[in-house]
């Protein structure tokens, strides 16, 4: 008997056997699984799913499905009709193209210039910009025409989309012609734009003059802006229009916590800007000459209790006070931080009560001449100290820290 054939033979036929069962096995599994496929390509696994899983497509009755390549076109004013005929907005599809454009444009400019770009070494070795490899070449010439050509298709699309134009300013830009009829601040915004126009088109001229020179052609075109606005309105309008734009205005404007009608605060306005009229600032002294400065602080002194007496007569005493305290800047602080703690309004009142009084009290203690050097530093110590422990107690532990960030600045100068 010859074993190894009938062993060979064996081993045969089983094999034959295990193919048959696995081919028997994949067959009933497709059956019982009809509708999952896998397809394995090395390690990614890709299933695709039943018909009964996939999104409908949504079509409006009597209309074919809408695709995108009925849109698309080589010609950008073709495909610019295309988004017209289905409903996109002028004002898109301008946005849309007209971006397309300029990435075409960029990426053929790229690719044209790369190049140069392994010269990059040799530009920083001598200082030199990229501009100056191209220059007077024919690639400079046909990034020209490329340019040119660009310009001339954006001006077809705008034309093509219909883009609409800026509106023309029907409203002065400032508020201090408000008080005019809509026929007239229609008229003065009209001004305002052809003075601008008029200006950008000066300010190449301006930068190539010598500064004296530059200075009197502005003061020149700023007079003769100004005899326009005048001969547009009457006395009383321009008198109103300059009250509105004056510095005293914008102070009266500034005010806080201070209760006025509309009437008080114009007359405010005007009683201030006459006052300033009739009396002009004074010149600064000379810081080399200590009676100069001394006969200036005299001045000023004078000056604002002149000031502050007219003042008086028109506000009264009480109502005086709150202008002056609406006025500080110091005021405008603390009331943004009683804001930021959530305290009233009354809080601010009471810490620039404090704030004043402890500086008041340190000047004076500065031009005290009886005290020596050493017994005005001990006493302005003493003066900040007892001044933080005030405000700590009437700001709060909680807010004492925001203060100090904020409004506490002066702590540290007062004792020195």
């Amino acid at each position: 008997m010859n074993w190894p054939r009938l062993i060979l033979g064996s081993v045969a036929l089983n094999l034959a056997l295990v193919g048959m069962l696995l081919f028997q096995t994949a067959r009933q599994r497709d059956a019982a699984l009809p509708e999952a496929r896998l397809t394995v390509v090395t390690n990614l696994v890709a299933t695709t799913p039943p018909d009964s899983a996939r999104a409908p497509v949504v079509q409006v009755p009597g209309s074919p499905p809408f695709q995108w390549s009925q849109i698309e076109s080589t010609n950008i004013l073709v495909m610019a009709t295309n988004l017209l005929a289905i409903g996109c907005p002028a004002e898109t599809a301008l946005d849309l193209l007209g971006a397309r454009l300029a990435d075409d444009l960029r990426a053929r400019v790229r690719e044209l210039l790369r190049p140069f770009n392994a010269r990059f070494w040799e530009l920083a070795a001598s200082n030199g910009e990229f501009e100056d490899l191209i220059k007077g070449t024919e690639t400079e010439q046909t990034i020209e025409l490329w340019t040119r050509q660009h310009d001339e298709l954006q001006k077809s699309l705008r034309q093509t989309l219909a883009a609409p134009a800026e509106k023309r300013t029907t409203a002065p830009r400032h508020s201090h012609y408000r008080h005019l009829t809509t026929e007239k601040q229609t008229q003065v915004a009209e001004l305002e734009a052809r003075q601008e126009q008029e200006l950008g088109k000066l300010r190449p001229t301006l930068a190539q003059l010598s500064p004296n020179e530059r200075a009197a052609k502005q003061k020149e075109l700023r007079e003769r802006h100004q005899a326009e606005r005048a001969g547009l309105l009457s006395t009383e309008e321009l008198g109103e229009a300059e009250l509105r734009r004056s510095p005293q205005a914008a102070k009266v404007r500034e005010l806080r916590g201070f209760s006025a009608t509309p009437t008080e605060l114009r007359s405010l306005a005007l009683t201030l800007r006459n006052f300033d009229t009739a009396n002009p600032a004074l010149p600064r002294p000379d810081p080399a000459r200590a009676e100069d400065k001394a006969d200036f602080e005299a001045k000023s002194s004078a000056l604002e209790a002149r000031r502050r007496a007219l003042l008086l007569a028109q506000l009264g005493e009480q109502r005086l006070a709150t202008f002056e305290r609406g006025s500080d800047p110091r005021f405008h602080t603390l009331l943004k931080l009683a804001r930021r703690l959530e305290a009233p309004a009354a809080a601010a009142s009471q810490w620039l009560a404090l704030q004043t009084t402890a500086q008041d009290q340190a000047a004076r203690t500065r031009q005290d001449a009886q005290l020596s050097p050493e017994a005005r530093a001990v006493a302005l110590v003493a003066i900040r100290a007892a001044t933080e422990q005030e405000l700590r107690a009437a700001v709060g532990a909680r807010g004492w820290g925001a203060y100090q960030r904020h409004a506490g600045d002066w702590l540290k100068q007062l004792g020195q």
